[in-house]
């Protein structure tokens, strides 16, 4: 279990430094043209890996067809488009105080979808993860005011029940798809999704004029969110329940907050140690929850 909570903990981690990554990477490339980039480098990554590895799957159900379509279509397609597009209208600072609702989203959709239930200890441990969240990112009036980051917050939140859903999908297909199977297939899906817009993209964009330290952000990129992220939340997300799952979401906005402050300069404040503190809390309470009711069972 604590090999789950590692993996998932590390997925987040890479979805949230590459919140700043990405929007360093959409002020040289337009989004599309650069998720693009992402899916074709994942694809030529992973598609012999899952060969190698003796998990090639040459149909698929019905049932797991459409599943995979829906996960890529909100999971990927969506958030990325929501997410690419909203950091450039709003802060950083913003992005992270919307993304600390994932856990809420996921439990409520774990509730509605899944029929899971929420335990008090669930609802606490969401609770110290917006909380502890809200201490990292409201510091010192950051939130950004005016139609224009209103737009860019509510792209993000958008972005956010992409994410709860991407979640749910993937508990769905987690006893049926293994995790190299179902990387694979997002991404392919993905590529397929992005294509017309890309190819629209690219013609009115000049790649020669794109810095060199843009491509090996673009690399980086390609290889933490389309591969590691995903493998990493699928192995985890597997064997935990949903709305348990959710909590290590809340590692998204802190990594966030540290890539600010120690590769953009920005200050810490007694307001993210707090933070932070919060969000440990809110990942031991509930996984100690869980820890504690499956001793119980199985005596």
């Amino acid at each position: 279990m604590i090999a789950s909570y590692v993996q998932l903990a590390l997925s987040m981690a890479f979805v949230g430094i590459n919140i700043s990554v990405g929007k360093a990477i959409v002020e040289h490339v337009p989004v599309f043209l650069f998720s693009e980039f992402r899916f074709i480098l994942a694809v030529i990554i992973l598609l012999p890996l899952l060969s190698m590895r003796g998990e090639w799957k040459s149909s698929w159900r019905k049932e797991e067809g459409k599943t995979l379509f829906w996960q890529s279509f909100f999971g990927v397609f969506l958030f990325s488009i929501c997410m690419l597009y909203g950091v450039q209208w709003t802060t950083a600072t913003s992005a992270g105080i919307i993304t600390s609702t994932v856990p809420a989203c996921i439990a409520l959709f774990s509730f509605l979808l899944l029929k899971e239930k929420i335990r008090s200890h669930q609802l606490v441990s969401i609770l110290f993860s917006v909380v502890g969240i809200g201490f990292i990112t409201f510091t010192g009036g950051a939130a950004s005011v005016g139609w224009g980051a209103m737009f860019g917050n509510l792209l993000v939140f958008l972005a956010v029940i992409s994410e709860a859903l991407f979640t749910i999908f993937a508990k769905r297909l987690s006893e049926s798809v293994t995790p190299f199977q179902m990387t694979a297939a997002i991404n392919v899906i993905s590529l397929i999704l992005f294509l017309p817009f890309a190819i629209a993209d690219l013609i009115k964009t000049d790649l020669t004029a794109v810095p060199f330290q843009i491509w090996l952000l673009m690399i980086y990129y390609a290889v933490t969110a389309s591969v590691l992220s995903f493998v990493l939340w699928y192995r985890g997300v597997a064997k935990v329940a949903a709305s348990t799952a959710g909590l290590f979401t809340g590692f998204m906005p802190v990594s966030a907050a540290l890539v600010s402050v120690l590769f953009l300069g920005e200050q810490f404040t007694w307001a993210h140690g707090m933070g932070m503190l919060f969000v440990l809390g809110a990942v031991v309470a509930g996984t100690r929850s869980v820890e504690d009711q499956k001793v119980r069972v199985e005596r």
